[in-house]
């Protein structure tokens, strides 16, 4: 059985250490000066996602409600793209991190 997991911007922040893209000089999802860590959907950095073990990538999709949802594993609906972390998580786990996209008026 799956286990469901949410967690805030930070909580992620805290638990997780991004890798790098380093395929793409441009990828966006950085902090402060560091290179991005967000890689496509397509082409060699795909390819460089299906050979991470599962545990360790984490797919950005576009929501039903109008907000970012990154989620533990590899997915395909609604993708716009994929973090590889240094830590794993068990593939019994599904790990949730919304980021709202309200605006502030």
């Amino acid at each position: 059985m799956t286990r469901f997991v949410e967690l805030s911007e930070e909580e992620f922040e805290r638990q997780f250490s991004l890798v790098p893209n380093h395929l793409n000089p441009n990828a966006s999802w950085s902090f402060d000066d560091a290179r991005g860590c967000l890689f496509e959907t397509f082409g060699d950095e795909l390819d460089f996602i299906r050979s991470q073990p599962a545990e360790n990538v984490w797919t950005l999709v576009d929501g039903d409600d109008g907000d970012l949802y990154l989620v533990s594993g590899v997915h395909v609906v609604n993708r716009i793209g994929y973090l590889v972390t240094t830590e794993s998580v068990a593939l019994d786990i599904h790990v949730e991190v919304r980021f709202s996209m309200e605006r502030e008026e």
